[in-house]
């Protein structure tokens, strides 16, 4: 069936029951975000009307749905505008995904409201930025006295090469699904492509720990890499990255990062330790390279556990059911990253500081007021005097209830959970006994936790979580 036929066959489908006007809208966005070229079709622009006039019949979650199952789609800008209309939180996906041009951009930010303009700036800056204002002539000036040159530095007086000051202190690198490097900012082309970091060598490239994370898929951090020779990219490096994958099937598609040069005067040594989260631009890059694929995935799960586009098995449903509670736990994940950023700008401004133990008891009574007869019970134990944390309410507030609910979430049915509240070296120690490997929800907790000052350790038969004392 030709593309006009299946549009219009879905156009003119009855809709009368709510149930139905919400079928026909899902088909009709997903028809409309393939139509490719055709966007300026009749048909598509009254598949447009009819997908914003039956929006309000929709519910938030289908429509949420819908936007991640379309977001890694060559969307045209029309359907995007039709998002960007949307609420933010249905409306996400697709305008993190969305490749528009400046022209095109502006276009969807006519239609958003303050809250989708604003991620869409932040996604975007270089686009929404006002235009330059026309030059003004100067008016005219005394003419100024000339100055003396500043005299150069003693080691480019000397002429020996490049200086220290003049090598470049950070680059962006981009490699490929074999590790080879395929793309470089910030430094000369020549040294870096085709550079592996698959592959660990004696003396020279990356050791054998990005070796080992390349070989697993797994993120890396301050790494050493080491560069030979006399040019301006040769020394010691620190060299962080995230593997990438394709948003349409999920393939492995390379790695990406920064490395920062390692300064003997200790220059560089500053900006090794700063965690990459404080750089806008690679927290943006990461958001999106973290949301698109599994934006994607959950969407696709949703569609058959909701038999939004037939009946499916009920082994289909279960997993695809299993595979969306992964997902939300892998995007809560994602919005720490806004948090564990907010939480940065805020480091050392002081302030009063969290009761845990006041904060423990909200935290456990919640969970036991929301859990069924079979669910684990949480049991608080104050073991000690010294009790507040020097961490702000709400990070305190969201590293107890997440580093709680994997504690609840590993344990069995109707398993009584305690949890201890103890005090050592200035640090307020949380603990609980443990018997089963650490899971993944507890390991996100832990990379929050170090941000905050803090760490997650499982020994002894115990899992602790330690935070700054006030």
């Amino acid at each position: 069936m030709r593309f006009d036929d299946r549009l219009t066959t879905v156009l003119d489908q009855p809709a009368e029951h709510p149930r139905d006007r919400a079928v026909r809208w899902r088909q009709l966005v997903d028809l409309v975000a393939r139509a490719g070229g055709q966007s300026g079709n009749p048909l598509v622009a009254r598949a447009l009307e009819l997908i914003v006039a039956d929006r309000s019949a929709v519910g938030e979650p289908l429509r949420a749905a819908a936007a991640r199952a379309i977001a890694a789609l060559p969307l045209p800008v029309e359907l995007v505008a039709v998002f960007a209309s949307d609420r933010l939180a249905v409306s996400a996906p697709v305008l993190a995904a969305a490749e528009l041009d400046a022209e095109q951009w502006r276009a969807v930010a006519a239609v958003a409201d303050e809250e989708t303009l604003s991620f869409i700036a932040s996604l975007h800056p270089e686009v929404l930025a006002p235009a330059p204002a026309e030059p003004q002539p100067e008016p005219p000036r005394e003419p100024e006295v000339p100055l003396p040159a500043p005299a150069a530095p003693a080691e480019r007086r000397q002429g020996p090469g490049p200086s220290v000051d003049s090598r470049p202190a950070l680059f962006r690198w981009e490699a490929g699904p074999s590790g080879d490097i395929v793309w470089v900012e910030g430094v000369p082309r020549g040294p870096m492509i085709g550079r592996s970091i698959a592959r660990a060598e004696e003396g020279e490239g990356v050791t054998e720990e990005v070796e080992r994370a390349f070989a697993l898929r797994a993120p890396f951090r301050d790494a050493a890499l080491v560069l030979s020779g006399e040019g301006p990219v040769a020394g010691q490096w620190k060299i962080s990255g995230i593997p990438a994958f394709e948003p349409t099937d999920g393939r492995f598609a390379g790695y990406r990062g920064i490395a920062l040069r390692e300064s003997a005067e200790g220059a560089g040594a500053a900006m090794i330790g700063a965690e990459p989260l404080s750089d806008p631009n690679s927290l943006r890059e990461l958001v999106h390279e973290l949301k698109t694929p599994l934006n994607a995935i959950m969407g696709f799960a949703e569609i058959i556990d909701g038999e939004y586009l037939g009946p499916a098995d009920r082994s289909y449903r279960t997993r695809a059911a299993e595979i969306v509670a992964q997902a939300r736990l892998l995007l809560s994940a994602i919005d720490d990253l806004d948090f564990a950023a907010k939480l940065q700008a805020d480091r050392g401004r002081g302030g009063a500081g969290t009761d845990l133990a006041q904060l423990l008891e909200q935290v456990a009574a919640g969970m036991r007021q929301g859990a069924s007869g079979e669910a684990p019970r949480l049991v608080v134990r104050v073991d000690t005097s010294r009790r507040r944390c020097a961490l702000e309410p709400a990070l305190a507030e969201r590293l107890v209830t997440r580093f709680c609910g994997a504690l609840i979430g590993s344990a069995g049915d109707r398993e009584q959970v305690e949890l201890h509240l103890d005090s050592r070296q200035g640090q307020c120690l949380l603990w609980a006994r443990r018997t089963t490997e650490p899971s993944l929800s507890l390991r996100l907790v832990a990379g929050l936790a170090r941000i905050a000052g803090g760490d997650v350790a499982t020994e002894d038969g115990r899992v602790t979580m330690s935070l700054p004392e006030l």
